[in-house]
């Protein structure tokens, strides 16, 4: 709505939603204490297929403003699946290879 960019917080959901798949990248499983474990587990699971469930359907972490954009859903499908596919370091590297490159500042 403001005109942000917004890939950043796409690629971050995306990895959340990721985490939420319940094992890592090797295939051990991830460990939560969270209370909604279930519900974010299914979902993310879901979102292998069909990866706007997780916004649609976590409305109440997303809203209807980010939930339904089809700005940030476009966004998120795409760091999803990057991430499925490549993995997490290939789709942050893939991020960070779009950024201008800044020098490090002197020390």
């Amino acid at each position: 709505e403001m005109g942000g960019k917004i890939d950043g917080l796409a690629l971050v959901s995306a990895m959340w939603c990721r985490y939420c798949q319940g094992t890592t990248e090797s295939g051990d499983p991830v460990p939560s204490t969270d209370p909604q474990w279930d519900r974010l587990t299914e979902l993310a699971q879901r979102a292998k297929e069909e990866p706007t469930v997780w916004l649609t359907e976590l409305n109440d972490v997303y809203g209807d403003a980010v939930g339904n954009s089809p700005v940030f859903a476009e966004a998120f499908t795409k760091a999803l699946n990057k991430i499925n596919k490549d993995g997490v370091e290939a789709a942050m590297l893939a991020y960070i290879g779009n950024k201008k490159q800044t020098p490090p500042l002197p020390l």
